[in-house]
């Protein structure tokens, strides 16, 4: 992928989404559907999994908090670098989750990863998914389907109209990079005995508000052996030195701020003007 980038980047911004097969190494796959299956059994038997379509299809949220596994890849250096080039150089990351479709799950309601964003949305692009595709990805296991030329709109879809969508056809071990602008969904899972794995991380630009508050859900020991890499995709820089804060800004911040800008130095003191 890594002397690809700029022809990756190329072909999500003219289609609205780009598979790169064969990605993900097999040994690191493995591990990843270990993972996945531990993680919605062990959700299912806490009983505080997320279920749809009456228990078909599970979600599970925060996996940064969740799995070393998912800590390394969410920073993977060449989806860093689509990224990088997707949204202006500088991103954090808003949400990392699975998702999981069993026989007889539902479609999804159609719908943008910039739905939130009131429209029109602005020309540079605001967010975008790397997909990491775990199974493979067919027109009847649930694969994420898509509205081709939809990310050109620059505008959600309407609820009220049908519109035709096409299925995301990748094997497993591919991951896709979907614009952030792309109506998209999950598909109706139809087969008779395919679950269809998948991990979603979704990158914004700094200024966007996230999905999840890292902040705040990450434990402190993922924090403390956090690349900088994954600390700025946390949320835990400050960005343009003014977005960030805790309890205001940090000492260098302040120590740079004391001095007066016309650069004269402290006035004399005023004389008294009492008699």
């Amino acid at each position: 992928m890594r002397n690809d980038i700029d022809r990756i980047v190329a072909e999500v911004e003219q289609n609205g989404i780009a598979v790169v097969a064969n990605f993900i190494p097999a040994d690191l796959l493995r591990r990843i559907h270990g993972e996945v299956d531990r993680l919605n059994r062990l959700e299912r038997q806490h009983g505080v999994a997320f279920l749809e379509s009456e228990g078909a299809n599970q979600r599970v949220f925060n996996l940064v908090n969740k799995g070393e596994v998912f800590e390394e890849i969410v920073q993977h250096p060449d989806v860093m670098a689509v990224m990088g080039k997707l949204l202006g150089g500088d991103f954090i990351l808003s949400g990392f989750s699975s998702n999981t479709t069993g026989p007889g799950g539902e479609e999804m309601m159609l719908h943008s990863d910039s739905g939130y964003v009131p429209p029109p949305h602005p020309e540079y692009l605001l967010s975008a998914n790397a997909v990491w595709m775990i199974d493979d990805f067919t027109e009847e296991n649930g694969g994420t389907r898509y509205v081709p030329g939809s990310h050109k709109l620059r505008t959600n879809p309407d609820p009220r109209e049908n519109y035709e969508t096409v299925p995301l056809i990748g094997k497993a071990g591919s991951i896709a990079i979907l614009h952030g602008y792309t109506w998209h969904k999950t598909g109706n899972n139809v087969s008779r005995d395919s679950r269809r794995r998948a991990l979603f991380a979704y990158y914004v630009r700094p200024f966007l508000r996230v999905q999840e508050n890292h902040i705040v859900s990450v434990r402190e020991e993922v924090w403390h052996r956090a690349t900088p890499t994954l600390r700025h995709l946390l949320g835990g820089d400050l960005w343009v030195n003014s977005i960030g804060f805790f309890d205001g800004p940090p000492k260098a911040y302040r120590e740079a701020a004391f001095p007066r800008r016309s650069g004269l130095g402290t006035p004399p003191k005023q004389e008294s003007q009492g008699k």
